[in-house]
């Protein structure tokens, strides 16, 4: 492409091209959050250029129609006509950590590689580096806990480190096997029901709602890990012991009181049956672990290579503030 001669003549050209062509993504069903991409690709191939992504120019002028200039132009104006819908929206990414009763949300991000974690209230507002030379990049447990102020985040007991950091690896390690594996329209499902579970739990509205959700999210998981495994099952039935006892990766590889404390009967949903609070946590990490070792007998495009979480700061030998943080 001439570097004199662009390849469209004005931006509001670029941007009446760019209309018509969201109309037929939108006519087609393209969902919002593929738009600004399959958009890119779109007008990229029907004129033949090929751009490059990322924009080689971050923040053109409006006059700068140059090649190079497209690509940021382009995803520009998706950004400005839709904002935030573009956002992928990734489940499960919420969590549920109970700190002594107390219950916290959690936010999960889906991690590539190794990352250390540690539980500092004194660095609960430093800014940590996410690519780190030749080193494993480091979080604090606590930054990912929503609305937790620095004075509770000071009064929790040392003693409780442990538990938290449990109830984190158990989270963030079956968190990441299910997004191994979100391809898989079982374990998509299961991920929302996780997400769901989580809400109502945070709410505190339906204790039994959220217990119910963990068990579906539990049985459709053991569900993938049967029908990759080939062995058929009662399409309406809601028995985990039953379905677990099927599978012939699974079955003796669960506790029978991780499994009773994962099952959930239906009429929990509407109060028939009463819920605690504690139960509904209890029910939760089983219907996790269920997961996690259902979803570890499948193969997966797994980019989570796990976490080391220590019980309070780093180690001095382990952490440096002028590598690991941000300037």
């Amino acid at each position: 492409m001439a570097a004199d001669k662009p390849p469209v003549q004005s931006l509001a050209d670029l941007h009446a091209e760019l209309a018509l062509i969201d109309e037929e993504m939108r006519k087609a069903g393209v969902k919002f959050t593929g738009r600004d991409i399959r958009g890119w690709q779109t007008f990229s191939s029907r004129r033949g250029l090929g751009l490059r992504m990322p924009s080689p120019i971050r923040n053109p002028s409006p006059d700068d129609l140059s090649y190079d200039a497209l690509s940021a132009h382009i995803f520009a104006w998706f950004d400005r006509r839709y904002g935030k819908k573009l956002n992928i929206v990734y489940a499960p990414s919420a969590g549920v950590i109970d700190i002594d009763g107390d219950l916290f949300s959690l936010s999960v991000s889906i991690i590539y590689g190794q990352v250390n974690v540690e539980v500092n209230p004194q660095r609960l507002t430093f800014k940590y580096s996410s690519l780190v030379k030749d080193r494993f990049p480091k979080m604090n447990l606590l930054q990912s806990l929503k609305d937790l102020t620095q004075a509770y985040a000071e009064s929790i007991p040392p003693a409780l480190y442990v538990d938290l950091v449990k109830q984190y690896g158990l989270i963030v390690t079956t968190y990441n096997e299910m997004m191994a594996h979100h391809s898989v329209p079982l374990v998509a499902e299961a991920s929302v029901d996780i997400d769901a579970g989580a809400a109502a739990l945070m709410d505190g509205i339906s204790f039994g709602h959220a217990r119910w959700c963990f068990h579906q999210a539990a049985e459709k998981s053991v569900k993938a890990l049967l029908q990759h495994e080939g062995v058929s099952y009662s399409r309406r039935g809601h028995d985990l012991k039953e379905l677990i006892e099927l599978s012939t990766k699974l079955a003796g590889k669960v506790r029978d009181s991780t499994i009773a404390t994962a099952t959930c009967s239906s009429k929990a949903r509407y109060g028939e049956v009463v819920t605690s609070v504690s139960e509904a946590i209890l029910s939760y990490r089983s219907a996790l672990t269920i997961i996690d070792a259902a979803l570890k007998k499948m193969p997966g495009k797994r980019l989570f290579r796990g976490i080391v979480v220590y019980p309070g700061p780093f180690p001095d030998s382990e952490f440096d503030p002028k590598i690991d943080g941000l300037p």
